[in-house]
């Protein structure tokens, strides 16, 4: 009994920072659809690679292969942050293995490429091309296999600053909504504990929702990759469809959420329950910045197991992990 009572404890809790991860990842995509950050990562992430003051940068944005993909000239869409969030790196490598090509319509040969990497004032970037160049042995599709890795060695990198600056943003919104929203963890936990309808009630909203989702329904917000068959503005329209669904599915829960005068009346009469909410507050805070992918494959995990435990219920199969945040 103490055992199936833990786990419903654990799968309701589970459950609400699913779903509070789902918000604040829905409102960190919102911004960062808004501020283009993306954008601005694969442009820093490029000027590592080639350089700021060897003309590659500019040459590269105003190529064919890579103009099509912005509007403007590179200047003003760098100035307005409105350069493309992704470039595909054979595209990458087919536009630098052009610029270091002789110009007009003549065929590149690997003397060309060598004779215009030699005079790049850029040491770092001088050598590491010299590297490419030489490891494909002047095979020029072998250069251009070499120039692709470069490359997403690199977008790696990128795609690590994305999710540093996202796992602080997510904790940092985690923070605000649980103290917005009165989403105290330790007030949480002791309701589920003591209160078995309460409990009971979470623990088939908790299941209702994973037969209702895919695996991998939480998607891993620090992709650096866009879905190139939406827009923007269809981006951020279904995220906010979303986040208004995933804040009415946990204002369903009926827990101690959100902020009443009953629950400010007690504040003010016992002045320590702000430093206890302040822990719960954090609790859930630090709970919301491991990522919804995190929660949904614990919650799967942990509802397996449970039906182990009381093979009466009905309990969804065992899921694979729908990625790490």
């Amino acid at each position: 009994m103490f055992g199936s009572q833990l786990l419903d404890v654990a799968v309701g809790m589970v459950f609400v920072y699913l779903l509070l991860s789902l918000i604040c990842s829905a409102v960190n995509e919102l911004i960062e659809t808004r501020l283009r950050n993306r954008a601005s990562d694969l442009e820093s992430g490029i000027k590592e690679l080639l350089g700021t003051n060897t003309g590659l940068v500019d040459k590269l944005y105003a190529h064919g292969l890579i103009f099509s993909l912005y509007r403007g000239t590179y200047a003003e869409a760098s100035k307005n942050n409105t350069l493309p969030s992704y470039i595909p790196s054979q595209n990458f490598a087919a536009a630098v293995a052009s610029i270091l090509g002789p110009g007009g319509a003549n065929i590149p040969t690997a003397a060309d490429v060598r004779n215009s990497i030699n005079i790049i004032a850029n040491e770092q970037v001088k050598s590491a091309l010299l590297t490419i160049l030489n490891n494909a042995q002047n095979d020029l599709d072998k250069f251009r296999t070499g120039l692709e890795a470069w490359f997403n060695s690199t977008m790696d990198r990128v795609s690590g600053w994305y999710k540093r600056r996202t796992h602080i943003i997510i904790f940092v919104l985690g923070f605000v909504i649980a103290v917005a929203l009165n989403v105290d963890s330790i007030s949480i936990a002791q309701k589920l504990w003591t209160n078995q309808a309460t409990r009971d009630a979470l623990v088939g909203a908790a299941q209702g929702y994973l037969e209702k989702h895919k695996p991998a329904q939480p998607a891993d917000s620090s992709s650096t990759t866009p879905k190139p068959a939406t827009t923007d503005t269809q981006d951020a329209s279904n995220l906010d469809l979303g986040l208004r669904g995933d804040i009415a599915e946990l204002q369903k829960t009926n827990l101690p959420i959100g902020w009443h005068n009953d629950t400010l009346n007690q504040f003010c009469k016992y002045p320590y329950l702000w430093l206890v909410a302040l822990v719960g507050w954090l609790l859930t805070a630090c709970a919301a910045s491991l990522g919804a992918p995190f929660w949904f494959d614990l919650l799967s995990k942990i509802v397996v197991v449970r039906s182990s435990i009381r093979p009466g219920e009905k309990s969804p199969p065992a899921t694979p992990k729908a990625g790490a945040n």
